[in-house]
């Protein structure tokens, strides 16, 4: 927001560093401050203390060390506040002194002797390029100090013995392709073991393995285990050989397994079941 007191303040602040900087350094500082400025605002200036943002980034821009800066000005405690109508400071012990009211002086810049040598001040400009990059720059300077000041130490995140549904999802779908046939080799007696807790196989190293059977999920290869073994079908018998006497002319009836056979002279006949 533009204020009256702001070409003010910029003049109180910089008009001592003239005798000890360059021109351009000077007012490459002057562009950042009316940039930055707010309209009405209090600072505090002294050197065990982080100068407010807009004369940190002015420091910054113009490359001027804020140390030489305020001993430019004369004192190491400075109290300066200032408002739409109004410019006061206090420099050291001495008591408050109005830099500007509008009452007084009107809205008149007070231009020095120094400063009138050195010619129009690129702020009479508007130069849009260079307002833009102090405002940038001041902008910079403040998003730092809010994260310095609002910098926490960060919580150690350990990681948990049981992975999250989204975890084991993933790590299913992404080891699927390779752990099939290392599965396979666990223990039926350790998975049907009763009261021992699951075991979560360790993520395999995809190498490259023949191709293998279906996957067997670890409970189905645990109720094969568990159905009894059939007994193999018993192989049938050769058929039992009967002996015949063919010097007999009677019937003769011989058992065997399965029915009865009866010779008779000249050939062989089948009876019925009995």
């Amino acid at each position: 927001m533009s204020s009256s007191a702001i070409p003010h303040v910029v003049a109180f602040l910089t008009r001592p560093l003239l005798s000890a900087f360059t021109p351009s350094a000077v007012s490459t500082a002057q562009l950042i401050l009316s940039a930055s400025l707010a309209a009405s605002a209090t600072y505090i200036l002294n050197t065990t203390s982080t100068p407010p943002a807009p004369l940190l980034a002015a420091s910054i821009g113009a490359n001027i060390p804020w140390a030489a800066w305020l001993s430019a000005l004369g004192s190491d405690d400075i109290l300066l506040f200032y408002g739409p109508r109004y410019v006061k400071a206090r420099i050291g012990n001495v008591p408050v002194t109005d830099v500007w009211t509008e009452e007084t002086q009107g809205s008149v810049v007070p231009i020095s002797r120094v400063q009138a040598k050195v010619g129009p001040s690129p702020l009479l400009q508007q130069n849009t390029s260079a307002r833009l990059r102090a405002t940038l720059l001041s902008a910079r300077v403040r998003s730092m100090r809010r994260e310095q000041a609002a910098t926490v130490a960060a919580p150690i995140r350990i990681p948990s013995l049981l992975a999250s549904p989204s975890d084991s999802e993933s790590d299913s779908d992404s080891g699927s392709d390779y752990c099939d046939s290392d599965s396979t080799s666990y223990s039926n007696d350790s998975l049907t073991t009763a009261g021992s807790p699951p075991t979560t196989p360790a993520k395999c190293v995809p190498i490259a393995l023949p191709s293998v059977g279906k996957y067997r999920p670890p409970f189905a290869r645990s109720k094969a285990t568990a159905n009894p073994t059939r007994p193999a079908a018993a192989k049938p018998s050769a058929p039992f050989t009967v002996p015949m006497d063919c010097s007999k002319k009677d019937t003769t009836a011989y058992l065997y397994q399965g029915g009865v056979t009866r010779v008779m002279t000249g050939g062989v006949m089948l009876g019925p079941r009995k």
